[in-house]
């Protein structure tokens, strides 16, 4: 799966998510049955289609088909409405959400990572007093962190996201004010493509492989860089939670392919892939 190019395709809402759902239904009965549909969060994808990758290397009479990634809400109700068979989710997922339709399987996390564009030269650390003034807009020049005589620009995401929330718990805290500078995102694909494709700005994005491609630098913060290991002994704060939204009733194919994300050559497929389990 192209990323980028994939994402260039994320619908706004929910309801467009189901009605692009529906259109590809299949009428061939012997296909459909041994079809696993996945749709929701855009930023669980990674992990789900190492799942699903591993899984095909053993059982090939399954097919996956991934639909145009939204967010964690268009997969729970794309479960919910029988549209999705798995639902991609980048947070954990109340009771009340689920209720008794379904079953919420938390995978892994991913550590949430600040980028700022390659052309932010000598910069590769931040503090996290560093973070908040930038967010504030106390500090607006690369020049106080060390780095070009240049603007900062800051991509920020609405409040509402999951990575804002995350951002917000580990170091902004709830009540900081956000610069009126800052340009305001609300989908993760759009502040990453743009973010890659204007100099001297920063953003919060979930660590993907995709990152090596860009022109980004990933920082550590306060000296603690987003590893595995950091993120399993809690030294990096910020990790967002990716699982899975499962009908309690599954397909047969969808209940075979659970059963493997479940065994050890499931789990062996997400740490061999450097991601930290979930608890």
């Amino acid at each position: 799966m192209n990323s980028l190019g994939l994402r260039h395709l994320l619908l706004g809402s929910t309801l467009i998510v189901l009605t692009g759902c529906a259109a590809f239904r299949s009428t061939d009965t012997t296909i459909a049955t041994n079809r696993i549909k996945i749709g929701g969060s855009s930023e669980a994808y990674e992990a789900i289609e190492m799942l699903t990758d591993a899984y095909s290397e053993r059982d090939t009479s399954s097919e996956f088909e991934y639909f145009p990634p939204s967010q964690t809400s268009g997969g729970i109700e794309g479960v919910k409405v029988a549209v999705l068979d798995v639902g991609a989710v980048s947070r954990a997922v109340t009771t009340a959400e689920t209720g008794d339709e379904l079953i919420y399987l938390p995978l892994v996390k991913t550590p949430l990572v600040i980028v700022v564009h390659s052309s932010v030269a000598g910069v590769t650390n931040i503090s996290a007093e560093q973070i908040k003034g930038i967010y504030s807009g106390d500090i607006t020049n690369w020049q106080a962190l060390d780095g070009p005589d240049a603007e900062i620009i800051v991509f920020d995401f609405t409040e509402d996201e999951n990575e804002k929330q995350v951002l917000r718990s580990a170091y902004l805290g709830p009540d900081l004010e956000i610069t009126p500078d800052a340009v305001v995102f609300a989908e993760d694909d759009e502040l990453l493509e743009t973010a890659a494709n204007t100099e001297f700005s920063i953003a919060a994005v979930p660590l993907e492989n995709e990152l090596a491609e860009l022109p980004m630098t990933v920082l550590s913060i306060d000296g603690v860089e987003p590893t595995a290991e950091n993120l399993q002994s809690d030294t990096y704060p910020m990790a967002l939670s990716l699982g899975m939204i499962l009908p309690k009733v599954p397909t047969a194919a969808t209940k075979a392919f659970i059963e493997f994300v479940k065994s050890e050559a499931g789990q062996t497929a997400l740490t061999d892939a450097n991601y930290v389990l979930a608890q």
